[in-house]
């Protein structure tokens, strides 16, 4: 065969196989690559949960403390109760060192129905995409959608994976708090969730998200970066954890210590 035939020919051989390419994985690929030029400015999109090794609790003086049907420990007894402050479900609790402790709670499934109503999608729409578990409960959703990395688009999933996985990235990049030194699975009494940020890194803040099927909570640890106030500890933060615990709603008070 003729030299130039022989070059067409294998011309022809590779427009088909890019042509074949293209049609079979181009619009995965395509997803791929944008999901990993895109997220490198995220890099804690690309972070996963991992179980939480330490579990001590702190011995430490503590206070008990009940808001919104919860009850719980603080370790810390610098409490400057005239600067705390409460609106609707939300309740910040000031201390004398500089540190600040947010603690808020939410309804069952208040994200996994946030997302339907944004995304103009019906539950079953959304169990089609993720499956069961992330219609049944915030947590199943977070679950899925914190296991989800860019590198979970590639060329050789189906394009309905690709968007779908592509939605989750989207949605993990704007509701994910800051997660510079790590995600965290943690396990309490009543709750599942996560925590965000690794406490022996330092971080201006700390956050936590429990789950139960009553509802969840949303706390909070913030603490300043300067030094100039004692550094919150994993031991600490698990005695928050540990001992939350819903209370009868006439037992509930809105502030620390009072009668029930």
């Amino acid at each position: 065969m003729p030299k130039w035939k022989r070059v067409v020919l294998r011309l022809g051989v590779a427009v088909i196989v890019l042509g074949a390419y293209g049609w079979l994985f181009g619009s995965q690929t395509m997803t791929a690559l944008l999901a990993r030029y895109e997220y490198r400015k995220l890099p804690d999109v690309g972070k996963t949960p991992v179980v939480l090794t330490d579990l001590s609790i702190s011995s430490t003086a503590h206070r008990t403390v009940s808001y919104f049907g919860y009850e719980f420990e603080l370790p810390w007894d610098d409490v400057d109760e005239q600067k705390d402050e409460t609106g609707g479900q939300i309740h910040l609790t000031f201390f004398r060192s500089g540190n600040t402790f947010w603690f808020s709670t939410f309804p069952a499934k208040d994200f996994v129905n946030g997302i339907v109503k944004m995304g103009k999608l019906d539950p079953k729409s959304l169990r089609q995409l993720y499956g069961d578990e992330a219609v049944e409960s915030d947590y199943g959703f977070h679950r899925i959608m914190l296991l989800t990395t860019p590198y979970e688009i590639t060329p050789f999933i189906s394009r309905r994976q690709a968007a779908a996985r592509a939605l989750l990235l989207t949605i993990k990049g704007i509701a994910m708090p800051k997660a510079r030194s790590g995600i965290f699975s943690i396990q309490a009494a009543d709750f599942r969730g996560f925590q965000f940020e690794n406490p022996q890194s330092r971080p201006q803040r700390i956050t936590v998200e429990l789950y139960s099927d009553d509802g969840g909570i949303d706390l909070i640890f913030a603490q300043t970066i300067d030094g100039s106030a004692p550094m919150i500890s994993q031991p600490e933060i698990n005695r928050v954890i540990q001992s939350i615990h819903k209370i009868p709603v006439r037992a509930a008070s809105f502030g620390p210590n009072e009668p029930k």
